[in-house]
Protein backbone atom coordinates (compact mmCIF):
# COMPACT_ATOMS: atom_id res chain seq x y z
CA UNK A 1 0.00 0.00 0.00
CA UNK A 2 2.94 2.40 0.78
CA UNK A 3 4.25 1.97 -2.47
CA UNK A 4 1.22 2.73 -4.18
CA UNK A 5 1.13 5.70 -2.34
CA UNK A 6 4.39 6.37 -3.02
CA UNK A 7 3.88 6.12 -7.32
CA UNK A 8 0.39 8.22 -6.92
CA UNK A 9 2.36 10.93 -4.99
CA UNK A 10 5.21 10.65 -7.64
CA UNK A 11 2.64 11.35 -10.47
CA UNK A 12 0.68 14.12 -8.86
CA UNK A 13 4.07 16.01 -7.75
CA UNK A 14 5.38 15.54 -11.56
CA UNK A 15 2.10 16.68 -13.32
CA UNK A 16 1.92 19.22 -10.60
CA UNK A 17 5.87 20.30 -10.84
CA UNK A 18 5.09 19.89 -14.99
CA UNK A 19 2.17 21.87 -15.31
CA UNK A 20 3.47 24.52 -13.37
CA UNK A 21 6.82 24.84 -14.98
CA UNK A 22 4.94 24.85 -18.46
CA UNK A 23 2.03 27.40 -17.27
CA UNK A 24 3.88 30.66 -17.76
CA UNK A 25 5.76 28.57 -20.70
CA UNK A 26 5.29 30.79 -24.15
CA UNK A 27 7.21 30.37 -27.21
CA UNK A 28 10.73 30.44 -27.20
CA UNK A 29 10.09 29.76 -23.24
CA UNK A 30 12.40 27.62 -20.71
CA UNK A 31 10.97 24.21 -21.05
CA UNK A 32 13.28 22.14 -19.02
CA UNK A 33 10.93 20.74 -17.29
CA UNK A 34 9.31 18.97 -20.38
CA UNK A 35 13.00 17.90 -21.04
CA UNK A 36 13.66 16.13 -17.56
CA UNK A 37 10.15 14.45 -17.76
CA UNK A 38 10.68 13.08 -21.25
CA UNK A 39 7.14 14.65 -22.49
CA UNK A 40 6.46 16.48 -25.69
CA UNK A 41 4.27 19.65 -25.83
CA UNK A 42 1.89 20.37 -28.30
CA UNK A 43 2.48 23.63 -30.75
CA UNK A 44 0.73 26.51 -29.31
CA UNK A 45 0.31 28.82 -32.21
CA UNK A 46 -1.63 28.17 -35.29
CA UNK A 47 0.55 27.96 -38.68
CA UNK A 48 -1.95 31.67 -39.74
CA UNK A 49 -0.99 32.81 -36.12
CA UNK A 50 2.65 32.20 -36.78
CA UNK A 51 2.39 34.31 -40.53
CA UNK A 52 0.85 37.05 -38.91
CA UNK A 53 3.78 37.24 -36.32
CA UNK A 54 6.61 36.92 -39.19
CA UNK A 55 4.37 39.63 -41.39
CA UNK A 56 4.77 42.05 -38.25
CA UNK A 57 8.33 41.26 -36.95
CA UNK A 58 9.41 42.47 -40.86
CA UNK A 59 7.11 45.41 -40.93
CA UNK A 60 8.92 46.03 -37.50
CA UNK A 61 12.28 45.11 -38.28
CA UNK A 62 12.23 47.39 -41.79
CA UNK A 63 10.27 50.36 -40.21
CA UNK A 64 13.32 50.60 -37.22
CA UNK A 65 16.01 50.05 -39.98
CA UNK A 66 14.42 53.05 -41.95
CA UNK A 67 14.35 54.62 -38.93
CA UNK A 68 17.79 54.31 -38.05
CA UNK A 69 19.34 55.35 -41.99
CA UNK A 70 16.68 58.40 -41.76
CA UNK A 71 19.07 59.39 -38.83
CA UNK A 72 22.16 58.51 -40.81
CA UNK A 73 21.03 60.42 -43.95
CA UNK A 74 19.57 63.31 -41.88
CA UNK A 75 23.21 63.41 -40.25
CA UNK A 76 24.87 63.74 -43.51
CA UNK A 77 23.09 66.44 -45.28
CA UNK A 78 24.20 68.37 -42.02
CA UNK A 79 27.55 67.02 -43.02
CA UNK A 80 27.76 67.48 -46.63
CA UNK A 81 26.59 71.39 -46.25
CA UNK A 82 29.69 72.06 -44.40
CA UNK A 83 33.12 72.64 -46.13
CA UNK A 84 34.90 72.11 -43.35
CA UNK A 85 33.67 69.13 -40.97
CA UNK A 86 35.74 68.49 -37.84
CA UNK A 87 36.63 65.07 -36.98
CA UNK A 88 33.78 64.90 -34.29
CA UNK A 89 31.64 65.87 -37.09
CA UNK A 90 33.01 62.64 -39.19
CA UNK A 91 32.98 60.13 -35.97
CA UNK A 92 29.37 61.41 -35.03
CA UNK A 93 28.33 59.58 -38.42
CA UNK A 94 30.41 56.95 -38.03
CA UNK A 95 28.33 56.51 -35.13
CA UNK A 96 25.45 56.47 -36.71
CA UNK A 97 26.26 54.00 -39.32
CA UNK A 98 26.66 51.61 -36.60
CA UNK A 99 23.35 52.34 -35.10
CA UNK A 100 21.97 51.81 -38.57
CA UNK A 101 23.85 48.83 -39.58
CA UNK A 102 22.91 47.02 -36.73
CA UNK A 103 18.98 47.28 -37.27
CA UNK A 104 19.80 46.38 -40.52
CA UNK A 105 21.21 43.78 -40.05
CA UNK A 106 18.11 42.32 -37.90
CA UNK A 107 16.75 42.39 -40.74
CA UNK A 108 18.64 39.56 -43.02
CA UNK A 109 17.06 36.36 -42.02
CA UNK A 110 14.20 37.61 -44.49
CA UNK A 111 16.64 36.85 -47.16
CA UNK A 112 15.73 34.04 -49.62
CA UNK A 113 12.37 33.32 -48.38
CA UNK A 114 10.78 34.75 -51.93
CA UNK A 115 10.13 37.60 -50.40
CA UNK A 116 10.35 41.79 -51.20
CA UNK A 117 14.12 42.07 -50.27
CA UNK A 118 15.68 39.80 -53.22
CA UNK A 119 12.98 38.73 -55.36
CA UNK A 120 12.69 41.38 -58.43
CA UNK A 121 9.26 39.72 -59.48
CA UNK A 122 8.04 40.91 -56.02
CA UNK A 123 9.98 44.30 -55.99
CA UNK A 124 12.16 45.61 -57.86
CA UNK A 125 14.29 49.08 -55.72
CA UNK A 126 15.56 50.07 -59.40
CA UNK A 127 14.01 49.33 -62.44
CA UNK A 128 15.63 45.74 -63.29
CA UNK A 129 17.26 45.82 -60.08
CA UNK A 130 16.15 43.16 -56.70
CA UNK A 131 16.64 45.34 -53.41
CA UNK A 132 19.57 43.26 -51.36
CA UNK A 133 22.23 43.95 -53.77
CA UNK A 134 21.97 47.93 -54.02
CA UNK A 135 21.69 47.65 -49.98
CA UNK A 136 24.55 45.17 -48.93
CA UNK A 137 26.13 43.78 -51.68
CA UNK A 138 29.16 42.24 -50.51
CA UNK A 139 32.84 42.33 -51.32
CA UNK A 140 33.44 45.48 -53.36
CA UNK A 141 36.16 46.80 -55.00
CA UNK A 142 36.79 49.94 -52.91
CA UNK A 143 39.10 51.34 -55.96
CA UNK A 144 35.88 51.29 -58.08
CA UNK A 145 34.31 54.19 -55.56
CA UNK A 146 37.56 56.11 -56.19
CA UNK A 147 37.67 56.08 -59.71
CA UNK A 148 34.21 56.79 -59.71
CA UNK A 149 34.66 59.89 -57.72
CA UNK A 150 37.98 61.04 -59.30
CA UNK A 151 36.99 60.24 -63.07
CA UNK A 152 34.69 63.45 -62.55
CA UNK A 153 30.92 60.95 -62.54
CA UNK A 154 27.96 62.39 -61.70
CA UNK A 155 28.00 61.86 -57.55
CA UNK A 156 24.68 64.03 -57.16
CA UNK A 157 22.33 61.88 -59.44
CA UNK A 158 21.64 58.54 -57.66
CA UNK A 159 20.66 57.16 -61.61
CA UNK A 160 23.82 57.94 -62.90
CA UNK A 161 25.68 56.00 -59.61
CA UNK A 162 23.40 53.11 -60.66
CA UNK A 163 24.33 53.13 -64.47
CA UNK A 164 28.31 52.16 -63.47
CA UNK A 165 27.64 49.39 -60.59
CA UNK A 166 29.21 46.37 -62.46
CA UNK A 167 31.36 48.69 -65.10
CA UNK A 168 34.95 46.57 -64.94
CA UNK A 169 36.38 49.61 -65.94
CA UNK A 170 36.38 50.95 -62.30
CA UNK A 171 38.11 47.98 -61.06
CA UNK A 172 41.31 48.57 -59.01
CA UNK A 173 42.19 44.73 -59.03
CA UNK A 174 44.16 42.87 -62.07
CA UNK A 175 41.24 41.43 -63.16
CA UNK A 176 38.39 43.28 -61.96
CA UNK A 177 35.03 41.34 -61.43
CA UNK A 178 31.73 43.02 -62.55
CA UNK A 179 29.81 41.45 -59.15
CA UNK A 180 32.63 43.84 -57.04
CA UNK A 181 31.83 47.14 -58.58
CA UNK A 182 29.68 47.68 -55.82
CA UNK A 183 29.01 51.56 -55.48
CA UNK A 184 25.44 51.94 -53.06
CA UNK A 185 24.37 50.82 -50.13
CA UNK A 186 25.61 49.91 -46.45
CA UNK A 187 29.67 48.78 -47.57
CA UNK A 188 30.55 51.90 -49.72
CA UNK A 189 29.18 54.24 -47.47
CA UNK A 190 31.00 52.65 -44.81
CA UNK A 191 34.14 52.71 -47.01
CA UNK A 192 34.11 56.28 -47.36
CA UNK A 193 33.47 57.38 -43.44
CA UNK A 194 36.72 54.67 -42.17
CA UNK A 195 38.63 54.14 -45.68
CA UNK A 196 40.77 51.57 -46.39
CA UNK A 197 41.91 49.18 -43.44
CA UNK A 198 45.56 48.51 -43.26
CA UNK A 199 46.15 48.60 -39.19
CA UNK A 200 46.53 45.24 -37.77
CA UNK A 201 45.09 46.90 -34.35
CA UNK A 202 42.58 49.35 -36.25
CA UNK A 203 39.97 50.13 -38.15
CA UNK A 204 40.48 52.14 -41.39
CA UNK A 205 41.43 55.57 -40.79
CA UNK A 206 40.04 58.43 -42.83
CA UNK A 207 40.60 61.58 -41.69
CA UNK A 208 37.94 64.69 -41.95
CA UNK A 209 39.79 66.51 -43.89
CA UNK A 210 39.31 63.90 -46.71
CA UNK A 211 35.72 65.89 -47.15
CA UNK A 212 37.08 69.57 -47.33
CA UNK A 213 36.43 72.16 -50.05
CA UNK A 214 34.07 73.57 -52.40
CA UNK A 215 34.25 72.71 -55.99
CA UNK A 216 37.15 70.07 -54.55
CA UNK A 217 37.51 66.08 -54.55
CA UNK A 218 36.08 66.50 -50.63
CA UNK A 219 33.32 68.18 -52.19
CA UNK A 220 32.75 65.26 -54.45
CA UNK A 221 33.12 62.98 -51.84
CA UNK A 222 30.35 64.69 -49.46
CA UNK A 223 28.20 64.76 -52.62
CA UNK A 224 28.38 61.50 -53.30
CA UNK A 225 27.88 59.92 -49.84
CA UNK A 226 25.28 62.08 -49.50
CA UNK A 227 23.20 60.60 -52.46
CA UNK A 228 23.57 57.03 -51.63
CA UNK A 229 22.77 57.44 -48.19
CA UNK A 230 19.60 59.49 -49.03
CA UNK A 231 18.56 56.73 -51.52
CA UNK A 232 19.36 53.67 -49.01
CA UNK A 233 16.49 54.87 -47.08
CA UNK A 234 14.26 55.26 -49.97
CA UNK A 235 14.81 51.70 -50.58
CA UNK A 236 14.39 50.25 -47.26
CA UNK A 237 11.39 52.28 -47.33
CA UNK A 238 10.14 50.27 -50.66
CA UNK A 239 10.38 47.31 -48.62
CA UNK A 240 8.94 48.00 -45.42
CA UNK A 241 5.81 48.80 -48.07
CA UNK A 242 5.66 45.85 -49.14
CA UNK A 243 4.57 44.28 -45.25
CA UNK A 244 3.24 47.68 -43.83
CA UNK A 245 -0.73 46.44 -42.76
CA UNK A 246 -2.14 49.54 -43.36
CA UNK A 247 -1.12 49.13 -47.42
CA UNK A 248 -3.70 46.97 -49.67
CA UNK A 249 -2.15 45.00 -52.77
CA UNK A 250 0.95 44.62 -51.63
CA UNK A 251 3.54 41.27 -50.67
CA UNK A 252 2.20 40.94 -47.03
CA UNK A 253 -1.63 40.41 -48.45
CA UNK A 254 -0.20 37.85 -50.65
CA UNK A 255 1.71 35.97 -47.70
CA UNK A 256 -0.76 36.11 -45.79
CA UNK A 257 -3.55 34.73 -48.12
CA UNK A 258 -5.26 31.78 -46.80
CA UNK A 259 -4.64 29.78 -49.99
CA UNK A 260 -0.83 30.13 -49.33
CA UNK A 261 -0.19 29.05 -46.12
CA UNK A 262 1.80 26.08 -46.53
CA UNK A 263 3.67 27.80 -49.06
CA UNK A 264 4.74 30.91 -47.06
CA UNK A 265 5.81 28.38 -44.29
CA UNK A 266 8.22 26.52 -46.55
CA UNK A 267 9.16 29.90 -48.04
CA UNK A 268 10.47 30.97 -44.42
CA UNK A 269 12.01 27.69 -43.57
CA UNK A 270 13.91 27.89 -46.82
CA UNK A 271 14.93 31.31 -46.15
CA UNK A 272 16.48 30.35 -43.17
CA UNK A 273 18.28 27.36 -44.30
CA UNK A 274 19.92 29.11 -47.26
CA UNK A 275 20.75 31.85 -44.92
CA UNK A 276 22.53 30.25 -42.50
CA UNK A 277 24.25 27.41 -44.61
CA UNK A 278 24.96 30.10 -47.37
CA UNK A 279 25.59 33.40 -46.03
CA UNK A 280 25.52 33.60 -42.15
CA UNK A 281 27.42 30.26 -41.71
CA UNK A 282 28.48 30.41 -45.18
CA UNK A 283 30.13 33.10 -47.20
CA UNK A 284 31.16 35.42 -44.26
CA UNK A 285 33.14 32.77 -42.54
CA UNK A 286 34.80 31.63 -45.55
CA UNK A 287 38.12 33.96 -44.55
CA UNK A 288 38.19 31.51 -41.51
CA UNK A 289 39.46 29.26 -44.50
CA UNK A 290 41.71 31.69 -46.63
CA UNK A 291 42.75 33.49 -43.64
CA UNK A 292 43.27 36.56 -45.73
CA UNK A 293 42.81 39.82 -43.11
CA UNK A 294 40.23 41.84 -44.90
CA UNK A 295 38.32 38.93 -45.72
CA UNK A 296 35.19 40.25 -43.82
CA UNK A 297 32.04 41.42 -44.06
CA UNK A 298 32.48 44.81 -42.23
CA UNK A 299 36.27 45.57 -43.46
CA UNK A 300 36.75 49.36 -42.94
CA UNK A 301 35.06 49.69 -39.90
CA UNK A 302 36.03 46.39 -38.05
CA UNK A 303 32.41 45.96 -36.96
CA UNK A 304 32.47 42.57 -38.47
CA UNK A 305 31.77 40.72 -34.88
CA UNK A 306 28.22 42.94 -34.91
CA UNK A 307 27.76 41.63 -38.26
CA UNK A 308 27.19 38.23 -36.81
CA UNK A 309 26.22 39.33 -33.27
CA UNK A 310 22.93 40.62 -35.04
CA UNK A 311 22.10 38.28 -37.87
CA UNK A 312 21.88 35.46 -35.11
CA UNK A 313 19.13 37.89 -33.68
CA UNK A 314 17.59 38.16 -36.34
CA UNK A 315 17.29 34.76 -36.78
CA UNK A 316 16.07 34.32 -32.93
CA UNK A 317 13.41 36.71 -33.38
CA UNK A 318 11.79 35.13 -36.07
CA UNK A 319 12.09 31.72 -34.39
CA UNK A 320 10.95 33.31 -30.61
CA UNK A 321 8.43 35.77 -32.82
CA UNK A 322 10.10 38.38 -30.18
CA UNK A 323 11.64 41.58 -31.50
CA UNK A 324 14.86 42.35 -30.01
CA UNK A 325 18.04 44.42 -31.32
CA UNK A 326 19.04 45.15 -27.81
CA UNK A 327 19.89 41.74 -25.76
CA UNK A 328 17.06 40.49 -23.24
CA UNK A 329 14.85 43.66 -24.51
CA UNK A 330 12.03 42.58 -26.30
CA UNK A 331 10.20 45.30 -28.03
CA UNK A 332 7.15 43.50 -29.10
CA UNK A 333 6.41 39.87 -28.77
CA UNK A 334 4.59 36.79 -30.41
CA UNK A 335 4.40 33.38 -31.65
CA UNK A 336 7.61 32.56 -33.44
CA UNK A 337 8.71 29.93 -35.84
CA UNK A 338 9.23 27.91 -32.82
CA UNK A 339 5.70 28.20 -31.85
CA UNK A 340 4.02 26.20 -34.50
CA UNK A 341 6.24 22.92 -33.47
CA UNK A 342 5.93 20.72 -30.81
CA UNK A 343 8.89 20.81 -28.08
CA UNK A 344 10.30 17.97 -29.22
CA UNK A 345 10.70 18.96 -33.04
CA UNK A 346 12.06 21.76 -31.57
CA UNK A 347 15.24 20.42 -30.60
CA UNK A 348 18.45 21.93 -29.66
CA UNK A 349 17.63 25.27 -31.95
CA UNK A 350 17.12 27.99 -29.58
CA UNK A 351 20.13 27.46 -27.76
CA UNK A 352 22.08 26.63 -30.56
CA UNK A 353 21.18 30.18 -32.34
CA UNK A 354 21.74 31.96 -28.66
CA UNK A 355 25.14 29.89 -28.46
CA UNK A 356 26.05 31.68 -32.18
CA UNK A 357 25.20 34.92 -31.13
CA UNK A 358 26.87 34.93 -27.39
CA UNK A 359 30.45 33.59 -29.58
CA UNK A 360 30.81 37.49 -30.78
CA UNK A 361 31.46 40.32 -28.25
CA UNK A 362 31.10 43.82 -29.42
CA UNK A 363 33.69 45.34 -27.16
CA UNK A 364 35.86 47.40 -29.72
CA UNK A 365 35.71 50.91 -28.10
CA UNK A 366 37.27 52.51 -31.04
CA UNK A 367 34.73 51.56 -33.37
CA UNK A 368 31.32 49.64 -31.93
CA UNK A 369 31.04 52.22 -28.64
CA UNK A 370 27.87 53.35 -30.38
CA UNK A 371 26.40 49.77 -30.87
CA UNK A 372 23.36 48.71 -28.58
CA UNK A 373 24.99 46.23 -27.55
CA UNK A 374 28.95 47.50 -27.03
CA UNK A 375 30.20 46.61 -23.72
CA UNK A 376 33.79 46.54 -21.93
CA UNK A 377 32.83 43.55 -20.20
CA UNK A 378 32.93 39.99 -22.15
CA UNK A 379 31.73 36.54 -21.18
CA UNK A 380 34.05 33.94 -20.59
CA UNK A 381 34.75 32.19 -24.04
CA UNK A 382 33.35 34.59 -26.62
CA UNK A 383 35.49 36.29 -29.07
CA UNK A 384 37.23 39.57 -27.52
CA UNK A 385 39.95 40.00 -30.41
CA UNK A 386 39.27 41.80 -33.62
CA UNK A 387 37.79 39.48 -36.46
CA UNK A 388 40.51 40.18 -38.43
CA UNK A 389 42.87 39.05 -36.30
CA UNK A 390 41.36 36.05 -34.90
CA UNK A 391 40.76 34.99 -39.16
CA UNK A 392 44.11 34.05 -39.07
CA UNK A 393 45.39 30.66 -37.59
CA UNK A 394 47.46 32.29 -35.61
CA UNK A 395 45.44 34.13 -33.16
CA UNK A 396 44.76 32.50 -30.01
CA UNK A 397 40.46 32.63 -30.54
CA UNK A 398 40.73 31.42 -33.89
CA UNK A 399 39.70 27.89 -33.25
CA UNK A 400 36.53 29.95 -32.33
CA UNK A 401 35.42 31.22 -35.52
CA UNK A 402 35.76 27.41 -36.67
CA UNK A 403 33.40 25.74 -33.92
CA UNK A 404 31.01 28.65 -34.77
CA UNK A 405 31.31 28.04 -38.57
CA UNK A 406 30.68 24.09 -37.64
CA UNK A 407 27.74 25.56 -35.10
CA UNK A 408 25.81 27.51 -37.84
CA UNK A 409 26.58 25.68 -41.24
CA UNK A 410 25.79 22.57 -39.40
CA UNK A 411 24.51 21.62 -36.31
CA UNK A 412 22.26 24.51 -36.80
CA UNK A 413 21.47 24.23 -40.55
CA UNK A 414 21.40 20.45 -39.60
CA UNK A 415 18.46 20.67 -37.02
CA UNK A 416 16.52 23.60 -39.07
CA UNK A 417 16.06 21.41 -41.84
CA UNK A 418 14.72 18.22 -39.50
CA UNK A 419 12.41 20.66 -37.64
CA UNK A 420 10.80 21.74 -41.12
CA UNK A 421 10.64 18.26 -41.85
CA UNK A 422 8.26 17.34 -38.78
CA UNK A 423 6.09 20.07 -40.38
CA UNK A 424 6.47 18.32 -43.91
CA UNK A 425 8.64 20.31 -45.08
CA UNK A 426 11.65 20.12 -46.89
CA UNK A 427 14.55 22.38 -46.86
CA UNK A 428 17.13 22.71 -49.82
CA UNK A 429 20.29 24.14 -48.28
Amino acid sequence: MRNIHTKIFSILFSVTLFGSLISCGGPGSDNSAAAILGLDIPASATKPEFLNRYSALAFESYTQAELDASNLSAAVDTFESNSAPSETDLTNLKNLWVKARASYLITEPFRFSNGPIDTDTVLECESGSECESLLNAWPLDEDAVDTYISNGNNVTNFASIYAKIGDTSLGGEADPEADKIVLTGYHPIEYILWGKDTSNTGAGNRPASYFNGTGTDGHKHRQYLKTITNRLVVHLGLIKDQWDPANTGNYRETFLDSANVNTSIGNVFQGLGSFMAGEWGGDRLTGVIGETQEEEHSCFSDTTKADFYYDAQGVLNIWTGNYSIQKGVNVSTGPGLSAILSFKQQGGIQSEIESARNLFCINLSDTESADPNFTTSCPAGSLTHRFDQAISSGDSQHGLLVNVQRLIGSTLNRDLVSAAAALGFSVVP
